[in-house]
């Protein structure tokens, strides 16, 4: 079946049977790397599992352990004005670090590839921090939808994880738009036994993230095992890199992101004149994926009030 395409429905089907869909799909596509698509598929159907793991004692635990380690390094740094949290998803891991952090930043931001898990986790963060308001759109690790310098501070959670072989372009990616910081908890190939990186070369996850920040100049404040880590079979490194000699935007706006010209809300959706571009604003969340742009030329002409 190399090099077909997997219907949505088939998948679907099959992950109501409790397969693993990254890897159904990579089999499907030929590939030994998890693409964009496989990544996207798999976890929007999964939307809405990472906040019901929450009702377990266990896990609510761990998570505000987990965040309150990354509370306590956000600490170290200085706190963070403007804190975009790269790959959100459901917004669980912001949840428990919002709910600890002092002083809360004055505007967050989070994006996440699938329109699914930002639509749950809008929900069940109003539930849970009524007064916290984020700013989310959709969004790809690799086609950023903000200006550089954007941030004080970026973070990610296991969102590279599943991205092995786009370290570089991904580092890159994040290291623009963050003015003073990017903070990573990804998983720990470096530090983990032989067992535990077998699978997760079978898996497709990210490695040698220090490596490749080195490699492409970054400054690497620290890398370590994450003081928060609790799961063995997945272990979490902290990777903490400076940007030094910038100054950070004094606001952080969304821009197109195939030219990071600036954007505006026109009619139902956010408009670029100087791309011709319009990106949809779904259920109140801007897709903002190159792939969710469409041309539109006339635009101004046909809605301008």
């Amino acid at each position: 079946m190399s090099g077909e395409e997997m219907k949505p429905w088939e998948l679907r089907e099959a992950y109501q049977r409790g397969e693993n869909l990254m890897a159904l799909v990579r089999s499907f596509e030929g590939i030994n790397t998890n693409s964009e698509r496989a990544i996207e598929l798999s976890y929007d159907l999964q939307s809405g599992n990472y906040i019901r793991t929450l009702d377990r004692e266990t896990t609510r635990l761990n998570k505000l352990r987990y965040t309150k380690c990354l509370g306590e390094v956000m600490g170290e740094l200085g706190g963070a004005r403007t804190l975009l949290d790269a790959g959100m998803g459901e917004g669980t891991t912001l949840w428990g670090l919002l709910s600890q952090m002092r002083p809360l930043p004055k505007e967050v931001h989070g994006f996440d590839l699938c329109w699914s898990r930002l639509g749950v986790g809008r929900r069940w963060l109003k539930e849970q921090l009524p007064d916290l308001d984020v700013r989310m759109c959709t969004a790809s690790l690799l086609e950023l939808p903000y200006a550089d310098n954007s941030f004080e501070v970026v973070y990610t959670a296991h969102a590279v994880e599943p991205n092995r072989g786009k370290e570089a372009e991904i580092l890159q990616e994040l290291m623009r738009v963050c003015g003073k910081w990017l903070v990573m908890l990804e998983p720990g190939y470096e530090f983990a036994i032989e067992q535990v990186r077998d699978r997760m070369d079978r898996l497709g996850y990210c490695r040698g993230l220090a490596k490749t920040a080195e490699e492409l100049g970054f400054e690497v404040e620290r890398h370590e095992v994450f003081a928060g880590n609790w799961n063995d079979q997945n272990p979490t490194a902290l990777l903490v890199l400076r940007k030094t000699g910038v100054g950070v935007l004094e606001k952080p706006e969304w821009v197109c992101p195939a030219y990071r010209t600036p954007l505006r809300q026109m009619n139902d959706c956010l408009f670029s004149a100087e791309s011709m571009r319009a990106y949809p604003i779904l259920g109140g969340i801007p897709c903002l994926r190159v792939s969710q742009g469409v041309v539109a030329s006339q635009m101004e002409q046909l809605f301008q009030t």
